[in-house]
């Protein structure tokens, strides 16, 4: 959907004025309007909602801005469009883009999470309506934070059943996500559909969860479907999910997921309940975890000096952390390494002598700077807000909405709720976060609720079959990219250009 408006006139027009908009979470519904058009005094404001869940878009024209949560829609009506080459390499290297606000196309710009455009017959004004704020605020216990916690995780789930326009699935992968969502949505309504996913041949045992999902299903009275994905219709679902792709976004269980979602649609469900989001709102990560500690020493290091002031605190600080002082290359390397460091050989192989060649520009990847650097970060929580809303929103979601969109079907984040996500902002890190054990604070919530065997089970993810994908790469021919070294993300990147740009 389009929305325009008009400098010469001074008015607003689209079909995005008059369609009914709703963003795809349901904690959003009734709470902020999205979109506002004074006809009167000829003001029209466009919100992205807060946590910036549904992608919005927006280009200055010459005599206009555009605005849609499509960025091909705009690319069609933008008549010299541009690559910008750090935003266009940066998510080949890191798999998801990293800038918030400049999209790969240099005309085009992304309105930012809880921030709302403003336009009037003065032009386009740009203000944060709000903003996540991690100040201890909390002042109960433990067990009263629990107590909220639950509360507002079934509030979310209720939310997105009941706002539902079709028959409702989860998604079950057997850890601790997926089921408390089949849990709180049993509680709602008895019949509760569950969908579970894993590899034709049961190959890839380290991540299918199946028999946990089954077991889980039929002790709660859960109505089961599975879902078998067979690695060899992989390329040929690549080429058709591509077209609703529009941003250089990369993850290569993509082709999954879009099988996945377009079975769930054949089933006849209309909305699908995901448990994306857990694991950056309990902080589950084992490396980001290890790097906000490892940062969080080295500042308290630092603010020792001078030693003069300090002898006794050096002393005691010294005794507990020489490991970590000794070893202080440890966080040197987690600034080049920490965001998605799997691809960094392969980025680098490809980065070598890789070019591409575009109107009159011709971008060399080896020249540019894309590491991520966390030298200032504040901590753990400035480390996990860099990964909800990059990795969690510009990524998992984006494909989730994209791919879900094209079979047909929603994808809802009952645990990506605003109000959930604001209290527990408020929370203490010592209340919420333990170092040596990820989600503890999530096991507290739902024990009695979610069994011991998902609650303290080994984390696994899901993962494709990368050998399968490695040959799907290196079969492919560059159109547009030169470039010796192919991988996943370079052939991906290549397939967009070429869809988006000369189509």
């Amino acid at each position: 959907m389009i929305l325009t408006y008009d400098f010469i006139s001074n008015t607003a027009s689209g079909d995005w004025l008059t369609a009914e908009y709703k963003p795809n979470q349901a904690n959003e519904f009734g709470k902020t309007q999205l979109i506002e058009y004074d006809a009167d005094r000829h003001i029209l404001r466009v919100r992205r909602d807060r946590l910036g869940l549904q992608t919005i878009y927006y280009a200055q024209l010459p005599t206009s801005v555009v605005f849609s949560t499509e960025l091909k829609d705009i690319l069609a009506v933008l008549p010299n469009p541009q690559i910008r080459a750090h935003e266009l390499a940066q998510p080949i290297r890191h798999n998801f883009p990293i800038d918030k606000y400049n999209t790969w196309i240099e005309q085009i710009k992304r309105l930012r999470a809880g921030e709302e455009a403003i336009v009037d017959k003065d032009g386009l004004r740009l203000h944060i309506y709000w903003e996540r704020d991690f100040t201890p605020s909390f002042q109960g216990t433990k067990k009263n934070a629990i107590a909220e916690t639950l509360r507002l995780m079934r509030q979310s789930v209720r939310n997105c059943i009941e706002t539902a326009d079709g028959p409702v699935a989860v998604l079950l992968s057997g850890g601790i996500d997926s089921t408390s969502l089949a849990a709180f949505t049993k509680e709602i309504q008895q019949e509760v559909h569950v969908i579970s996913a894993g590899y034709k041949g049961n190959k890839y045992t380290g991540c299918d969860e199946r028999e946990v999902a089954k077991q889980f299903a039929s002790e709660q009275g859960l109505i089961y479907h599975e879902v078998e994905l067979n690695e060899a219709d992989f390329e040929q679902l690549l080429d058709e999910l591509l077209p609703y792709i529009d941003e250089p976004c990369f993850d290569v269980s993509c082709m999954a997921q879009y099988a996945l979602y377009k079975k769930a649609a054949e089933m006849g469900f209309k909305v699908i309940l995901s448990g994306l989001g857990g694991d950056e709102q309990f902080y589950s990560y084992v490396n980001d975890n290890a790097a906000a500690e490892a940062l969080r020493i080295r500042r308290e290091h630092q603010s020792l000096f001078p030693l003069k002031t300090h002898k006794k605190e050096f002393i005691t600080f010294m005794l507990k952390h020489w490991r970590e002082i000794v070893f202080v290359n440890k966080p040197v390397l987690l600034n080049s390494r920490l965001v998605n460091g799997w691809v960094y050989n392969d980025y680098y192989c490809f980065a070598k002598d890789a070019l591409l060649q575009f109107n009159d520009d011709t971008i060399h990847f080896n020249e540019l700077q894309l590491e991520h650097q966390f030298l200032d970060t504040d901590g753990l929580n400035e480390i996990y807000d860099f990964v909800f809303s990059t990795f969690a929103n510009q990524l998992c979601v984006y494909l989730g909405n994209k791919l879900g969109a094209a079979n047909g079907v929603e994808l809802r984040y009952p645990l990506l709720d605003a109000e959930l996500v604001t209290f527990l902002d408020t929370l203490p890190i010592s209340m919420k976060f333990d170092p040596k054990r990820p989600k503890q604070y999530q096991k507290d919530v739902m024990a009695g609720i979610v069994p011991d065997y998902i609650l303290y089970a080994k984390k696994r993810g899901f993962e494709p079959p990368f050998e399968f994908i490695r040959a799907i790469a290196a079969r492919y021919q560059y159109k547009h990219i030169q470039a010796t070294h192919k991988f996943f993300n370079s052939v991906v990147a290549d397939k967009i250009i070429d869809n988006l740009l000369y189509e």
